[in-house]
This record gives C-alpha cells, sequence and structure tokens, in this order.
C-alpha cells in the first residue's frame, strides 16, 4: 500500500488508484506493508534500492544508519499502540534523499495518521522532504513526551496509595491498598518506558546520522530545529532514567509493604499461640484420668476455671505493657 504527498500538498492514498508511473513532483513516500510489486515500483521510481523486513530487524548500527547513492537510510524504533493496553515498538525505515522522503513500516503509528489528517484539512504541510521527516520525527518524540507524562501521572499515583496514612486509624497506620495490583501496574510501566527508552536511544543516533551527513542539502533554518529535537531527546532520555529509578524505589518500598504485612500476620498468629499455652496446659493436666490436687474438692470446677483464665489474661497482660499487642 503507497501514500504520496506530493510538492502541492496534494495526499494521493493507497485506496485510490496509483497513478503509473509515479508523479515527478513526490515528496513523500510512505510505504504501509508494501507488497513486492510495490516496492519494486517505488524502487524503479526513486533508482535505489529499499531495505526488506529482514533488514529492518537488525540491530548493527551500519545496517540500520548508511548512506547510498546520496540517499540516508535510517531506521529506527518508533513506539506503536501507545493508546491501546499493549503498546509495542516497531522498527521504521526512513530514507531521505534532497527531494524526497521515503518511508518503510509495517505498523500505523499515530503521527503518520495525524501527518495524513493535516494533510486532508489542507493544513499548512511541508514540501520538502527534510521538512516532512522533520515534522513526521517531532510528532514521535512529542507523543513519546505525552506517554512519559502519563506514566508519571501514575507513579504518583501509586506513591499516594502505598504511601498514604489512614486518619481513621488511632496508629496512624498506612491505608489499605493492593500491593499485588501495584506490583502488576508498576511491571507494566516498567517495561513501557524500557520500550521508549529503546525508540528514544535509536531516534536520537538517527537525528545525529542526519545532522551530520545532510548539511550540504538540507535547508539551514532547519537544521537548528532538528537540533533542538535532537536536545528535547535527549532530555526525556534522561527524564526515563529518572523515572526508572523512581519505579525501582516504589517497587522496593512495595515489596517492603508486603514482608511487613506477613510478618504482622506470623506475628499475630505466634501471640495467639503464646496466648493459649498456660490455660492449654492446666486444662491438660487437669483431663488427665489420675488424682491431682483440689481434684477431690467441691470447688474444684470453679478453681480449675479462674486459673484457666487468669493464665489467659496474665499473658495478654504482659504483651499489652511491653506493647507487643
Amino acid at each position: 500500500m503507497i501514500r504520496l504527498i506530493t510538492e502541492h500538498a496534494q495526499l494521493i492514498d493507497w485506496t485510490d488508484e496509483k497513478p503509473h508511473p509515479l508523479p515527478e513532483n513526490l515528496v513523500f513516500l510512505d510505504l504501509l506493508n508494501p507488497s513486492r510489486s510495490e516496492e519494486v515500483e517505488a524502487e524503479q521510481w526513486l533508482e535505489y534500492t529499499l531495505p526488506t523486513r529482514e533488514e529492518m530487524q537488525e540491530i548493527e548500527e551500519s545496517s540500520r544508519l548508511y548512506s547510498e547513492k546520496g540517499a540516508l537510510y535510517m531506521t529506527a524504533w518508533v513506539p506503536v499502540g501507545l493508546e491501546t493496553p499493549e503498546p509495542d515498538t516497531s522498527a521504521i525505515t526512513f530514507v531521505v534523499s534532497p527531494d524526497t522522503l521515503t518511508t518503510v513500516r509495517y505498523s500505523d503509528p499515530l503521527a503518520f495518521r495525524v501527518l495524513a489528517d493535516q494533510v486532508r484539512r489542507q493544513c499548512s504541510t511541508p514540501v520538502s522532504s527534510d521538512a516532512v521527516f522533520l515534522l513526521l520525527v517531532e510528532m514521535i518524540v512529542a507523543r513519546i513526551a505525552d506517554t512519559l507524562q502519563s506514566i508519571e501521572t501514575d507513579l504518583r499515583g501509586v506513591s499516594r496509595d502505598i504511601f498514604a496514612v489512614d486518619p481513621n486509624r488511632a496508629d496512624g497506620g498506612k491505608a489499605n491498598c493492593d500491593l499485588n495490583e501495584v506490583i502488576k501496574l508498576l511491571g507494566r510501566r516498567n517495561a513501557l518506558v524500557a520500550n521508549l527508552r529503546e525508540c528514544l536511544v535509536s531516534i536520537a543516533r538517527m537525528l545525529q546520522y542526519f545532522l551530520n551527513n545532510a548539511a550540504p542539502w538540507m535547508k539551514g533554518e532547519l537544521a537548528a530545529q532538528f537540533r533542538s529535537v535532537a536536545r528535547d531527546v535527549k532530555s526525556l532520555d534522561d527524564y526515563t532514567n529518572q523515572q526508572t529509578q523512581e519505579m525501582a524505589f516504589l517497587l522496593d518500598s512495595t515489596l517492603g509493604l508486603i514482608s511487613i504485612q506477613q510478618n504482622q500476620i506470623i506475628k499475630i498468629f505466634t501471640v495467639a499461640s503464646v496466648l493459649f499455652m498456660p490455660p492449654t496446659l492446666i486444662a491438660s493436666i487437669y483431663g488427665m484420668n489420675v488424682k491431682l490436687p483440689i481434684a477431690e474438692s467441691p470447688l474444684a470446677f470453679f478453681l480449675v476455671m479462674v486459673s484457666v483464665i487468669m493464665s489467659a489474661i496474665l499473658p495478654v497482660w504482659y504483651f499489652k505493657k511491653k506493647k507487643l499487642l
């Protein structure tokens, strides 16, 4: 499937009948899940080859950032489905030449949909390859920033939940919170931040490579904007480090609270067993089928019950005095 944007901000969508041959005034050539025939058609028009899906998955920098026939081949990881419960990342190749920006992708990030909507609404649209590339990168970075802000909001909520003091409790204890759900939430957010950081690192490398190699033909006023986006990416990368440390602290705190709760439960059972040991001992002794002191007395049952009750009360008083209860 092919989508085209011309110098006059005309959008030719892949649902329309594709022109043959491709128009000469293309600025942006977007290939989404391209068939082999579409790849061949694009390569014939561009006069250089496009990477295959397998080549896009390579992790070596030499396979992700290189130049061929005057065009810059740059593959970066881009977040996909951030608005869904299961966000992911996808490799997208940007092939930038002085005249045309070509993208090869097998997913549909929000930035590409927003760009198409802007063209359809006849909004102000860049009319050069480097300007379109800048706009796409800006929207991708802005989307990552919005997601990191949302994650920070979640972390603040988690912090309030696990450290909040319940005013209804006389001992000033912590408010009730489902710590199991907190751990699951932290796990999901940590995985998302790791994916976003991977995207930021790849985008930073891509921008640096572009700035180093596109200087001869890139418009001068765009260079400052590219450097500004690169600084934004660097600051977001630092922000992900901060969030990773914050999540590690919250996770350790949550596990510590779970351990405290388990210790309190064990403490209750331990104290309860100690409290019932003396009365159980007395009851066991007087339950034996032998003659015991005061067993023949008319007040034997009363005296035994009093001793059982006192043996239960005295440990309670002792533990209360030592503040163990």
